[in-house]
């Protein structure tokens, strides 16, 4: 609806951000024992988290 190219390329870097982020924290400072499941697990929860905010601005843009 009123997504634009940058919600889009947003979301886009955000996933990269999101594995970055996930492999820093548990392989270089071994967060979480450093296992490689709980990398994933938290790259999808970044990924999610992120998705649920563009969910969340569509349904508050058609209420507005």
């Amino acid at each position: 609806m009123n997504f634009t190219i940058i919600d889009y390329t947003a979301f886009a870097l955000w996933i990269v951000i999101s594995i970055i982020i996930s492999f820093i924290l548990v392989r270089k400072f071994k967060l979480f024992g450093g296992n490689k499941n709980v990398q994933k697990a938290l790259t999808w929860g970044l990924i999610l988290g992120h998705l649920i905010y563009l969910v969340w601005k569509y349904i508050f843009l058609l209420v507005i």
